[in-house]
């Protein structure tokens, strides 16, 4: 997974006609529309594999974490979590040539996420960079971006008293190809270097607070095949991707001089497969208004954390709307519940997005 992204990015390249190549005359708004009908436009603007792999991460860690709690290795536990997200996205205009054009990405994200009883954690993220997108001969789009990534976190344990405080600077690089009339690829695969400290206070065995810091490489890759097409009265879109998480984490040495180590030691891998259906369809009379419903089964394929939790396979459904209010301006309110077919963890949530873009 780790040279996937790189692999996906040549493709595009060296599609033919190739990325450096002369191609039709850049049409933008034929372009936003190529982009909004096969789906592209919402793997640019929404991040949901990446809330997905972080959330399920810290399920796992907590879960193992806090399993000195449970009575007796027999006891029958669930994690029930639930998650807020608040997201600007804007992909403004900043110059084109007469085939190529260029627009300045922002990403803007809150999370709040929380493991009921058990964990409650922050994240603020802020993505800026470059993507440059062109039409092939056939009039099919194809996007590559690159960005500067940060990200700050804090996360408090309710069964402790202490917390886990960082921040991370990293880069991602992200493509997209529009490859036929129902068919697209989008990739994306980032790496954040992230360093922090762990905080615990437990004054009847210590007489004074211990802190370790931290140093992680954090590396999120995926890949998504999208089938669009009108139906039921609407536009729907077909979209399977692979998803995957990588953590290692360097030697640490806490304030007392002992050494400590992660939950699941230095390294934590967690993959999985999702396939899943969007459905849109116009809102009654409300100009610009969208109304979806999105299904959607993962399977886990990998993971090394799953020793206090198994529940390989989720299930989940979406219900939003999407409103484009003002030309280049949109509004996406989405509400979101995942269950495991093992009834051991479920995660409800809302997803609040500002768009802002030329696209």
């Amino acid at each position: 997974m780790l040279c996937l992204g790189g692999t996906l990015s040549s493709l595009i390249l060296l599609a033919s006609p190739a990325w450096g190549q002369d191609s039709d005359a850049l049409d933008l708004p034929m372009l936003r529309r190529a982009l909004g009908m096969s789906g592209l436009r919402r793997s640019i603007a929404l991040d949901a594999p990446l809330g997905a792999l972080l959330m399920r991460n810290n399920t796992y860690r907590v879960a193992k974490l806090s399993s000195a709690n449970a009575k007796s290795a027999s006891d029958e536990v669930s994690y029930n979590s639930s998650s807020a997200i608040g997201q600007f996205n804007s992909v403004l205009d900043i110059g084109h040539t007469n085939d190529t054009a260029y627009f300045l990405k922002t990403t803007a994200r809150h999370v709040d996420f929380e493991v009921h009883d058990l964990l409650k954690a922050s994240v603020k993220r802020f993505d800026l960079g470059v993507m440059a997108m062109r039409n092939s001969s056939a009039g099919n789009p194809r996007y590559l971006g690159l960005s500067v990534i940060t990200e700050s976190n804090v996360g408090r344990p309710q069964f402790v008293d202490g917390y886990r405080i960082g921040d991370g600077i990293g880069l991602r690089w992200e493509g997209g190809a529009k490859i036929s009339n129902t068919w697209a690829l989008s990739f994306r695969s980032e790496f954040l270097n992230w360093e922090g400290e762990n905080y615990m206070n437990r004054p009847n065995l210590m007489p004074q607070p211990v802190v370790n810091p931290i140093d992680n490489s954090r590396m999120i890759s995926n890949v998504d095949i999208i089938r669009a097409a009108n139906a039921f009265g609407g536009r729907g879109q077909w979209r399977s991707g692979i998803h995957y998480l990588s953590n290692e984490y360097e030697s640490q040495q806490n304030n007392m001089g002992m050494m400590v180590s992660e939950p699941f030691g230095d390294y934590e891998r967690l993959g999985f497969f999702r396939t899943g259906y969007l459905q849109m369809w116009p809102l009654g009379n409300i100009s610009g208004a969208m109304a979806y419903v999105e299904a959607n089964i993962d399977w886990e394929f990998e993971n090394n954390l799953d020793q206090f939790l198994s529940d390989k396979t989720i299930v989940s459904a979406k219900l939003g709307v999407n409103w484009t209010f003002a030309p280049s301006r949109q509004l996406l309110l989405e509400w979101q519940q995942f269950e495991g077919v093992e009834r051991i963890r479920s995660r409800n949530g809302l997803l609040l997005t500002i768009l802002f873009d030329d696209l």
